[in-house]
């Protein structure tokens, strides 16, 4: 090859643009001060999405499903044998007498009814299927309007 060909195929390095030059050039870096770890931010990612507001229909459901914190009203999600369910009533209602006010008086029918409620819907774990049911239930209806968009 001759020096005429060589100078053809690659440029000389002084024939680079100047307003390349101009935009590549570096600058250095800038002095960011570091976040500070406190209460709030330096969270886990589940504990994150747990005060999450807007959680998907899955999140939800295991939330229900498997509390972290038991309360009185996750007895609709647990599986309430048939063969307890009048001694946890009878338990339930006299809990809520002993726990109210004194100086009221105390309307055992609603009692009642309100512990009632709470353990039929765990009867035999009917409220546990009726979440999966639901969650069965979103999910299509989110897979055929995923369908419906792509036509």
């Amino acid at each position: 090859m001759t020096e005429k060909e060589e100078e053809k195929k690659s440029p000389p390095v002084n024939s680079i643009d100047p307003e390349y030059l101009e935009l590549s050039q570096q600058t250095q870096t800038r002095d960011v001060p570091l976040p500070v770890a406190d209460d709030k931010k330096s969270q886990s990612l589940t504990d994150a999405m747990d005060d999450a507001t807007d959680l998907t229909d899955m999140q939800f459901a295991m939330a229900k499903m498997f509390p972290k914190d038991l309360k009185v009203d996750d007895v609709m999600i647990g599986r309430i044998a048939p063969e307890a369910f009048l001694s946890l009533l009878q338990l339930m209602v006299t809990n809520d007498m002993m726990m109210s006010d004194p100086t009221k008086g105390i309307d055992i029918n609603s009692l009642t009814i309100k512990n009632y409620v709470k353990l039929t819907v765990g009867l035999d774990g009917k409220g546990r299927i009726d979440i999966a049911e639901l969650l069965g239930a979103a999910r299509e209806i989110k897979k055929e309007e995923s369908l419906l968009k792509g036509l």
